[in-house]
C-alpha cells in the first residue's frame, strides 16, 4: 500500500486530520502492556516501536550505548538521551473518547493543545532495537492523561507533519467500525516520498501554540480564578529562565526598568556614587542578549492594575517585533530600536550607543482580570501591540465535582448558576458580565465551612451583587455579617439558609439532572 492511499484510509475515519499535511503515518494497535491500565501484568510503561517505524521519529544515539557489543554497553548512558516531541491532541477526538467524562487536559479555549512525548532508543539482547516510546517519568502530564484513555484493542494514531517536529496525535476505540479500516495499516510504516526535512527555524516555535524560538507579547485576559496565570505556567515555569513582576497601583517605570540609587563605593573609601540599579525588565533582556539560544520570559501579572503605558514609557516601542515573512532570520525582534543609555550599558556590555530592542529570544506574558474594579484602562495602541489570548470559563475538570462542605452542591454546579444568573441579570447590574465565578475561583480547601463564606460568598455580596443582593441572597439577608453569621449557624446545608430559595432550589435541581444522567450511563455501559 502506498502512503496516499494509507493517508486517505486515515483521513476517512479521523476528520480532524483532513486540515493537516503529513508525511509519515504510525498506527499502532495497543496491546495490554502498552497502556496504563490497573492490573496489569507487566511493568512495561511505554510503547514498544521496532523496525522501521521508528523512522517516523527522531531520537539520541550515544557511543558508548549503542557502538559496542552488547555485553559491553553502558546502560547508564541511556537515561541521557531521551528526546521529547510534541504531539498534538485535539479536543474533539479528546471529548470522543472521555464519553463525557471530565478531562484534566487544559485546552484552554483552543480546539488542540501540544504535549510532550518522551522517546528512547534502545538495545535489546539478540533482538534488534527498539524505540520506547512515551516514557511516563519525562512526558508531560496531559499525554499521560491521554494514555490513560487508551485501553487493550484501541489504536493509536500518529501523523507527522509535513516538514516539521511535530505530530498529530489520534486515539480511536477498537469496538468502533473505524478500527477495521486501520486494521489494514497496524504496524507497517508510511512515508511520503518527497524530502521531509526538518525546518529548525520553525522547530522551536512549537506548533503547541507555546511560545518557543520566536519571542512575541502575549496577554491572557478572562475572569477570575478561570486560569491565566496556569496557562503562563504550562509556557514557562523554570525560574532560571524568567522574571515574575506584579504592576499595582504605585508600581513606577523606575520600578519596572531600573533608576538611579545612592551607592557607597568600597574601593573608594566607600566615596558616596550614584549608579544604575537595573529593574526585572532590564534584568531578563540581559539574560536574553547573553543567551540566544534559550527563551527568557517577562511575566506580568495584572498588567492593568498598573498604568501600564507610563510603566513602560519609551519600552511601549519595543513592543512591535518583526514580521518573520518581512524581516527574514530576524521574526520576534524589536521592529523599531530606541537609544537608553542606561539600559544599553548593562545590556550589551557597557556600550551606551547600542540600539536597545527586545531579541528574539525575549517573550512577554501578561495576565488580565476583566472584572478588576479601580484598574488603569488599556489603550488600542498599547494593546494592539499583543497577542490577545482569551481564556474560557471551563467547568469541565475533576474541581467542579468537589462538594461545598456540610452542602449537598459541588462547586461546579453553585458556580455554574451563579454565573448563569450574573449573565440573565447582567444589564441591571451593571453589565456585570465579567464579575462571573471563574472555574478555580475556589479551590478544594477553600470549600470548607469557614473559609467558603468569606472566599466566595463575600466576593458574591460585595462585587458580583453590589447592585442588588437580593438577585441571590435571601431577603434577611440584610447584610454580609448576617450572611456569614447565618452560613456559620446553619444545622443544615449552609446554602440554604443564606441563598435564595429559588436559586438554592435550582442548584439542587442541576445536581439531580447530573445524578440521573450519570445512572444512565452506568447502565448503558454495564449492558
Amino acid at each position: 500500500m502506498e502512503f496516499t492511499e494509507a493517508l486517505s484510509i486515515v483521513r476517512s475515519v479521523i476528520p480532524e486530520s483532513e486540515s493537516g499535511s503529513y508525511d509519515g503515518i504510525f498506527v499502532k494497535k495497543l496491546e495490554a502492556s502498552n497502556t496504563l491500565d490497573e492490573g496489569r501484568t507487566t511493568n512495561q510503561t511505554h510503547i514498544a516501536v521496532t523496525g522501521e517505524q521508528m523512522n517516523m521519529f527522531p531520537y539520541l544515539m550515544a557511543d558508548g550505548y549503542f557502538n559496542c557489543s552488547y555485553e559491553d554497553r553502558d546502560d547508564g548512558l541511556k537515561k541521557y538521551f531521551v528526546t521529547q516531541i510534541p504531539f498534538v491532541l485535539h479536543k474533539s477526538n479528546v471529548d470522543m473518547l472521555a464519553g463525557g467524562e471530565p478531562v484534566q487536559i487544559a485546552f484552554l479555549g483552543e480546539d488542540k493543545v501540544a504535549a510532550k512525548a518522551s522517546i528512547m532508543r534502545s538495545r535489546r539482547k539478540d533482538q534488534t532495537d527498539q524505540v520506547q516510546l512515551s516514557l511516563t517519568t519525562a512526558d508531560d502530564a496531559s499525554f499521560i492523561v491521554f494514555r490513560k484513555m487508551l485501553h487493550a484493542g484501541d489504536y493509536l494514531v500518529l501523523l507527522k507533519k509535513r516538514e516539521l517536529f511535530e505530530y498529530d496525535c489520534f486515539g480511536i476505540r477498537g469496538s468502533s467500525s473505524a478500527s477495521e479500516s486501520l486494521a489494514q495499516l497496524n504496524n507497517k510504516f508510511f512515508k511520503e516520498n518527497t524530502n521531509t526535512k526538518v525546518n529548525v527555524a520553525e522547530l522551536t516555535t512549537s506548533a503547541a501554540g507555546k511560545t518557543g524560538g520566536v519571542g512575541s507579547n502575549i496577554l491572557f485576559y478572562g475572569v477570575p480564578g478561570s486560569g491565566k496565570s496556569f496557562a503562563i505556567n504550562r509556557i514557562c515555569s523554570d525560574e532560571n529562565y524568567m522574571q515574575r513582576v506584579v504592576f499595582h497601583p504605585d508600581y513606577s517605570y523606575s520600578d519596572f526598568v531600573g533608576q538611579i540609587t545612592p551607592w557607597l563605593n568600597p574601593e573608594k573609601d566607600n566615596k558616596l556614587e550614584y549608579r544604575f540599579t537595573p529593574g526585572p525588565f532590564t534584568r531578563i533582556m540581559q539574560k536574553a542578549v547573553h543567551d540566544p539560544d534559550n527563551m527568557y520570559y517577562l511575566v506580568i501579572e495584572e498588567i492593568n492594575r498598573g498604568n501600564a503605558p507610563a510603566i513602560f514609557g519609551e519600552i511601549f516601542q519595543l513592543l512591535d517585533r518583526k514580521d518573520g515573512d518581512k524581516f527574514p532570520g530576524q521574526a520576534g525582534e524589536s521592529e523599531y530600536g530606541i537609544s537608553n543609555y542606561d539600559i544599553a550599558r548593562e545590556v550589551y556590555d557597557g556600550d551606551l550607543m547600542h540600539p536597545v530592542r527586545i531579541p528574539s529570544n525575549l517573550t512577554i506574558l501578561a495576565t488580565m482580570n476583566t472584572s478588576d474594579q479601580n484598574v488603569f484602562t488599556l489603550d488600542t495602541a498599547f494593546q494592539r501591540r499583543w497577542d490577545m489570548r482569551h481564556i474560557p470559563n471551563d467547568f469541565n475538570n475533576r474541581h467542579a465535582v468537589d462538594l461545598i462542605v456540610d452542602s449537598e452542591i459541588s462547586w461546579g454546579t453553585f458556580a455554574t448558576v451563579v454565573n448563569e444568573i450574573v449573565i440573565e441579570n447582567s444589564y441591571d447590574m451593571g453589565n456585570s458580565g465579567d464579575k462571573r465565578l471563574g472555574a478555580y475561583f475556589a479551590k478544594t480547601a477553600e470549600l470548607s465551612r469557614k473559609k467558603f463564606p468569606e472566599k466566595v460568598l463575600k466576593y458574591l455580596w460585595d462585587d458580583t451583587f453590589k447592585m442588588d443582593k437580593q438577585v441571590v441572597f435571601d431577603k434577611r439577608m440584610t447584610s454580609l455579617e448576617k450572611v456569614l453569621d447565618a452560613y456559620a449557624a446553619a444545622l443544615g446545608d449552609p446554602l440554604k439558609d443564606v441563598l435564595k430559595g429559588d436559586v438554592y432550589q435550582k442548584m439542587h435541581d442541576t445536581m439531580g439532572k447530573q445524578g440521573e444522567s450519570a445512572a444512565e450511563n452506568d447502565g448503558s455501559e454495564s449492558d
